[in-house]
């Protein structure tokens, strides 16, 4: 995909300024080789050579590698790597050791966890640790503080894609090992209120728990120092004094999620499953192969619910009274809700977030490597749904056609549209693709076209005003405007016939030559209830 061919044209380009960077500190290097001889020697001592039987464990989260190096200590016998996505510049000007002795030269900078796949062989590890997994990270400016239920489903997310990522490297079933502060602990944290439950998360995500492997005391107390909120604390927080290691039973198998949390997820993912798939669709047999694209089961799920759909965005006859069928996705659960959009995102304001997806960037510095920066494809529930329908072109629409002003008719046809309007954004009928607004009506179109963020951004934007995106704008705007136009004048015309139609009178005398009525007319106005009176003179009263 492009997006990968970006990332790793990205990440190669940073490899080469590291590299830089290495040569830069070798001199340094040469003038202390003696004084190091005898560290290096020692550490050779304390942490065994790799050997092939060595269980490898490969920890993430752990970004300024303190944790990992004491890990490494503590279980000699267990060959650790880590993975940080800081770059050994970030972690050097920080007093951070880049390159723990204790590692032995196993450490990878620069690394985006949701992409761990990509930096490593199949079948690498038979381990995965997560260290505070979404902790390091800072807080967003648009979500403000960490105690709030936004900030649990963006941690929740983000464990999801690293762990979706991570089961690609194991060997088979292995374990998974969480690095987590015990709950009372983690209650007294800036986020405690947020409802953070990262255990129950990875049991719903198919990891079963078992008899802790590693032991969080046995970690050297000076290990524990870790980047939280995308700060160096001068001391440790108290609530990150409990941490525990919970370990759980994981495989290399796709992820089963709930279809109301695959339809928020990015259709091109591997290695996701959807929970209990429809056994049929319009076209398939069966529900397709775990192994199959995200987008495939989805393309399933939406076939089988074809009916169902045509029943709730088809035409319908005004007459009937019916609820529409609103029963398309099961409700998620208890333990499914952890990874689906909190009810406090439709209490966002847009002026506060504008857009979902800002809360779903992963940044600890300012100056970290722009490869390693995560955002997560999130959809924002508060924009309108696109509803793809064919495009109605019916008696109306001809008319509307037919029905052009003078002006329209000396200039020509409309012409047409640069692609064909297939898609309706909730029941608005308008929108801009500018501004990203959408309007039920052509007026209020018309009057956010007038107002000062559309002027601001077409001044901005020169190519708007001779875009094809305009072009089609203005012919929906045109559209709308000739139907309208035919609609009254079939109203006006109909309103005319009925007033000649019911405007003539009886005449119950005779008229000669000179004009002169002997009789009396009567005739009825429009309600039918006056009369009209000749005095013979052809004059009327």
């Amino acid at each position: 995909m492009a997006e990968d061919t970006a990332y790793w044209e990205e990440a190669a380009d940073y490899s080469q300024e590291d590299a830089g960077y290495d040569q830069e500190t070798e001199g340094m290097a040469d003038e202390t080789a003696v004084a190091e001889s005898e560290t290096t020697a020692d550490a050779k001592v304390a942490t065994p050579q790799s050997k092939p039987s060595a269980k490898k464990v490969l920890v993430l989260g752990d970004e300024n590698l303190l944790y990992s190096a004491g890990l490494q200590e503590s279980y000699p016998e267990v060959e650790f790597t880590a993975a940080t996505v800081l770059s050994r510049l970030n972690l050097d000007s920080r007093e951070f050791k880049s390159m723990p002795p204790a590692l032995q030269n196993r450490v990878r900078h620069a690394v985006d966890p949701t992409k761990i796949d990509k930096q490593f062989a199949p079948a690498s590890f038979d381990d995965l640790v997560l260290f505070l997994p979404g902790l390091s990270f800072a807080v967003p400016k648009e979500m403000g503080t960490s105690d709030r239920p936004i900030f649990a489903y963006r941690t929740h997310h983000f464990v999801f894609h690293v762990l979706r990522a991570g089961k690609q490297l194991l060997k088979g079933e292995g374990h998974l090992h969480l690095v987590w502060p015990e709950e009372t602990s983690l209650m007294s944290s800036p986020c405690g209120a947020a409802g953070l439950e990262l255990p129950q998360l990875l049991s719903f995500l198919g990891c079963r728990q078992v008899e802790a492997k590693f032991s969080a005391e046995k970690v050297n107390s000076d290990n524990l120092w870790p980047i939280v909120f995308g700060e160096v604390p001068t001391e440790v927080p108290e609530w990150i004094h409990g941490v525990q290691i919970h370990s759980f039973n994981v495989d290399n198998k796709p992820i089963e999620i709930p279809l109301c949390v695959a339809l928020q997820l990015h259709p091109d993912l591997s290695l996701v499953s959807i929970k209990d798939p429809s056994p049929k669709s319009g076209g398939a047999a069966s529900a397709p192969a775990a192994s199959a694209p995200l987008k495939a089961k989805l393309i399933h799920e939406a076939l089988a619910r074809k009916e169902k759909l045509k029943e709730i965005y088809g035409r319908k006859d005004s007459s009937n009274g019916e609820a529409p069928i609103l029963d398309l996705v099961k409700e998620p659960v208890a333990q499914e809700s952890l990874l689906c959009m909190p009810l406090e995102a439709f209490m966002l304001a847009f002026e506060e977030v504008p857009h979902i997806a800002q809360c779903m960037k992963f940044q600890i510095f300012d100056d970290q490597p722009p490869v390693t920066v995560v955002t997560i494809a999130a959809v924002d529930p508060r924009m309108p749904t696109r509803v793809a329908r064919p495009a109605s072109v019916g008696p109306a629409t001809a008319t509307a056609m037919g029905a052009l002003t003078p002006v329209q008719a000396a200039a020509g046809p409309l012409r047409k549209r640069s692609r064909p309007k297939d898609e309706e954004w909730g029941e608005m009928k308008f929108y801009c693709p500018l501004t990203k607004i959408a309007t039920p009506t052509a007026e209020k179109m018309r009057a956010h076209m007038s107002g000062d963020l559309y002027k601001r951004l077409a001044t901005s934007n020169p190519g708007w005003l001779t875009s094809e995106d305009k072009k089609d704008l203005m012919l929906d705007l045109e559209i709308d405007a000739a139907e309208e136009q035919a609609k009254r004048a079939k109203r006006e015309a109909a309103a005319g016939g009925k007033g000649s139609a019911k405007g003539k009178g009886k005449g119950d005398g005779k008229s000669k030559g000179g004009g002169k009525s002997g009789g009396k007319n009567k005739s009825k106005d429009e309600k039918g209830k006056g009369k009209g009176k000749s005095d013979g003179k052809g004059k009327h009263k």
